[in-house]
């Protein structure tokens, strides 16, 4: 994999803080099959240091009560991450978690896919 299309531990929201701080937010890109909640890159992160410029981090929230079996949880959740680590070094920098709405369940790939990229888009640097 390339540098900016692979996947560390960096570019993912690890702890209930980093998902409460984004949730508190309260801006959001949303389509029919998910909701993507935003928030900017935390100070911290904006004076990287040793060269670093801020990224982007994805969390995943997919809740058992939108999404009821395991299987189909996991898909859409292997799909939101393959969408964005291919978008990562093109979308703006800044915390994403991504949930979806029960209406992925009946989904085809394709469909997911389209949904997500259209949402990425949204969000990528001008």
């Amino acid at each position: 994999m390339q540098g900016a299309e692979r996947f560390p531990r960096s570019a993912r929201l690890l702890r209930p803080t980093e998902f409460r701080r984004v949730f508190s937010c309260r801006t959001v890109r949303q389509n029919r099959l998910f909701r993507i909640h935003l928030a900017p890159p935390v100070p911290s992160e904006l004076s990287a240091g040793a060269g670093e410029t801020p990224s982007a981090r994805i969390g995943l929230a997919i809740a058992r009560r939108a999404i009821r079996h395991a299987h189909d949880r996991n898909r859409i959740k292997r799909m939101a991450r393959e969408t964005f680590r291919q978008r990562r070094g093109r979308i703006l920098p800044g915390d994403y978690v991504v949930t979806a709405n029960p209406a992925a369940v009946t989904a085809s790939p394709s469909e997911l896919r389209a949904a997500l990229d259209h949402l990425w888009q949204s969000l990528e640097l001008k």
